[in-house]
Parts: C-alpha cells; structure tokens; sequence
C-alpha cells in the first residue's frame, strides 16, 4: 500500500483563565491543525493553501480563547 504524506499546518494555543463557576485559575492548552492536500478545499472549490490554513487556524484560536472554561472539579461536583 502507497503512503502519501501531507504537510500539517500546527498551531499550539494556550489561555490563562478563570473557572466560570468557582473562579480558580486555569491554564488550557490545544493544538490545532490541518493538512495541505488537494481535497482541503476554500468555499469556491480551490485546495488552500498554507497561508490561508494558518489564517483559519488563528482565527479558530481566538473563537476557543473567548469561550469561558470550568474545572475539572466543577465539571464533575458542580462546585459553588
């Protein structure tokens, strides 16, 4: 079987926020991706390119650090 490797497009995100029940300090971390390949396709049919992958990768990043974010001790208890 044939193995085709595609470039990836990595973006490594980190936020430093409250609990938004509890107030505890958190630090999340994500990784985003995506590969350059011909079935990666823009909304008028052509393959991305790499610029325009990390474009939407930043953009995907900031949407996550807007989001608030509760504990895993909140998630589980629901702690007040």
């Amino acid at each position: 079987m044939t193995q085709i490797d595609f470039e990836v497009v990595r973006l490594t995100g980190e936020k430093s926020v409250k609990c938004a029940k509890c107030g505890k300090r958190l630090l999340r971390r994500r990784m985003f991706w995506q590969t350059v390949n011909p079935w990666n396709r823009d909304a008028w049919g052509m393959g991305k390119s790499r610029e325009q992958i990390a474009r939407e990768l930043r953009t995907e990043n900031e949407e996550w650090k807007a989001a608030p974010e509760i504990c895993e001790a909140c998630a589980k208890e629901g702690c007040e």
